[in-house]
């Protein structure tokens, strides 16, 4: 069975108080099989964040928040999924999403 492949483009918008122009990005490959917190942890690797440890929250198009639930003591968001359990076969084709710093 043939793999697909998502190509998903990721941007900074802003940081630190200041809004970025250009915006930084990287494209990335990934497969409809990888969690979305596999696909945080690549971010951050990708972005050079140097301490790799803060949470991380994706909304989708359709307002669905998905976050690791582990980390929020009890307290996630109420609907949202864990990312540990989710995959990027969630995103439809097109589809645009944010990850907030949380």
């Amino acid at each position: 069975m043939a793999r697909t492949w998502l190509s998903v483009r990721v941007e900074l918008v802003s940081g630190r108080g200041v809004d970025l122009w250009p915006r930084p990005g990287r494209v990335f490959a990934a497969s409809r099989s990888h969690t979305f917190a596999q696909f945080a942890d690549a971010i951050d690797a990708a972005f050079a964040r140097w301490d790799l440890a803060h949470m991380h929250m994706f909304t989708l198009a359709d307002q669905t928040q998905i976050t690791p639930l582990e980390l929020w003591d009890g307290e996630a968001p109420e609907g949202s999924v864990d990312s540990d359990r989710t995959r990027l076969s969630r995103l439809g084709g097109g589809e645009q999403f944010v990850k907030p710093r949380v």
